[in-house]
């Protein structure tokens, strides 16, 4: 009896196997977007004007609870979009959405675009409309996720069904922070040059279309050489798009950028550089819109008596050598103070300058680094020798003449003591017994021991013996100094440095309580002895 013929297996196609597998993941793919997308749109905020209302400030207290001043009272003033002149428009257009009338709330070839750009050149660029950007500021927090891109992307089609281009146009540039307290085209027009919107000329146009960008960054006030690249790359978008003539554009980039001296100045508040600084922390923890539209309630260290001092301690000509201004017309020699509590973190003053305009608001107290010369030596050489080496007050150092290769260090008077005690090192400062100390701590250890006490700008691979002597690849805030030296005040327990104690809602609800930050950095026998030795350096 004969077998039934096999019937051949089918050979499994490799094609077919991988159109199968795309096929999968695709499904796959897209299950998982529109799941996305229906969480995101879950709680998705309503569009209606009752988000336009006008803006709260933040208030800030001082440690008693005293209000001090409040925060983001807005400089603001309306306009039509039929006062903004074309030409003010196309700068805008240019810079931000230049198929603004062309899309209807998202445009995909930008978006396309700027993930081939950023894919490509490892540099990040946006795609956002102006729609999008109008919805993030008045509907949505800063925080960067495809939650809120969904939702942001939704919204935007939404309010395009709902008004008219123009009066899309029209809200964003009343509502966009053009930096320095200005808030809209008009506001902005004023702080920065004195003009009506309608009295703007090309490179002034450009110039706040470029400023949109990044406030601070591009702020002709603060940074005038990075407003003007700014100014000019607008230019150039411009003309790209044809909105302006090569020649217009060369004519415009001619054209110096010049002030309204007196819009920065005439807007001063009490106790500047501490408010400067609380209002940037409030802004890197909780972005722009909450603290300068929503409102909150500060709650800070600050004490105005001991502030008042320090200010008029910075002030006072006769702390200084003989005062000159610089060509920028800057107050030379400068200055800058910090008072903390060791044992509570708790920054009671902060004076970064001998003056404060909003033209000119370097806080050197907490965003300058210099060289800490031989105040650095007990955190850097002699704390960690005491610390990690057992060495002591007693403990001998040979003042030498030394040479290494590129560098022959001396003490500050030219002399050499011999065999002196460490005590004697530090109550005369001498150079060569830091260095030979440091030699034997090892700079990894003192760098490390450094960072503990809150010198985060230390570079292991960049400091050298210099560093002995306060000669720093990057250098140091006078914050970071205060900070270190008060883990010596506090039996060596370094208490991280706060301006802030409490952040509430402006309904009381409390966001965020600030608890001093303390760890252990050295035993507190260093600490004591440090500090023992310091006070031969006052006797």
């Amino acid at each position: 009896m004969k077998k039934p013929p096999r019937k051949k297996r089918k050979k499994l196609k490799w094609t077919r196997f991988v159109l199968l597998l795309v096929f999968i993941l695709v499904l796959g793919a897209s299950g998982t977007a529109f799941g996305m997308v229906l969480v995101s749109l879950k709680d998705l905020p309503a569009v209606n004007l009752d988000n336009l209302a006008p803006n709260a400030a933040t208030l800030i207290y001082d440690k008693d609870g005293n209000l001090v001043t409040e925060v983001g009272l807005e400089n603001r003033v309306p306009v039509d979009i039929e006062e903004v002149p074309p030409l003010v428009k196309k700068a805008f257009l240019a810079a931000e959405d230049n198929r603004f009338y062309q899309h209807h709330g998202v445009d995909l070839r930008a978006i396309a675009r700027a993930a081939w750009h950023n894919v490509t050149s490892g540099t990040t660029q946006g795609g956002s409309t102006i729609t999008q950007q109008l919805v993030k500021t008045c509907f949505l927090t800063p925080e960067q996720t495809f939650k809120r891109k969904i939702q942001e992307a939704y919204l935007a089609i939404q309010l395009e069904r709902r008004y008219t281009k123009d009066e899309i146009f029209e809200m964003y540039l009343n509502w966009v922070y053009f930096g320095e307290g200005a808030y809209g085209i008009q506001a902005a027009a004023h702080t920065y040059f004195g003009k009506d919107v309608r009295e703007l000329d090309l490179a002034e146009a450009a110039m706040l279309a470029g400023v949109l960008r990044g406030p601070s960054l591009y702020s002709p006030y603060r940074r005038p050489e990075a407003a003007v690249q700014r100014r000019n790359t607008v230019l150039d978008s411009m003309v790209r798009y044809g909105y302006i003539s090569p020649d217009e554009a060369a004519e415009a980039k001619r054209q110096p950028i010049e002030l309204k001296a007196s819009s920065i100045d005439d807007r001063q508040y009490p106790y500047p550089y501490f408010i400067d600084y609380v209002t940037e922390q409030l802004v890197a923890r909780y972005g722009e819109a909450k603290v300068f539209r929503e409102g909150l309630k500060v709650y800070t260290t600050l004490d105005p008596k001991i502030q008042g001092y320090a200010e008029a301690a910075l002030a006072d000509k006769s702390n200084f050598p003989a005062t000159t201004r610089d060509k920028n017309g800057i107050l030379q020699p400068q200055g800058a103070a910090v008072v903390l509590d060791p044992h509570t973190g708790y920054i009671k003053a902060i004076v970064g300058g001998r003056e404060h305009t909003q033209a000119r608001q370097l806080n050197r107290a907490t965003h300058s680094h210099r060289q800490p010369g031989s105040a650095f030596k007990p955190i850097f050489v002699y704390a960690p020798a005491v610390d990690r080496l057992g060495m002591g007050p007693a403990s001998v150092i040979d003042d030498i003449p030394l040479k290494f290769p590129n560098w022959t260090p001396t003490n500050y008077d030219g002399r050499y003591r011999g065999l002196v005690t460490m005590r004697t090192a530090i109550t005369w400062s001498i150079n060569i017994a830091a260095i030979q100390v440091l030699q034997k701590v090892t700079l990894p250890a003192a760098v490390n021991f450094a960072r503990q006490l809150g010198i985060s700008t230390l570079h292991p691979d960049k400091e050298g013996l210099a560093a002995a002597l306060g000669g720093l690849y990057e250098g140091v805030t006078p914050l970071e100094m205060a900070g270190a030296y008060g883990a010596f005040a506090n039996g060596g327990v370094y208490v991280e440095p706060t301006a802030i104690i409490r952040v509430e809602e402006r309904n009381g609800t409390v966001l965020e309580e600030f608890v001093p930050r303390k760890k252990r950095v050295m035993k507190p026998t260093t600490a004591w002895l440090i500090t023992d030795m310091l006070r031969s350096v006052v006797r």
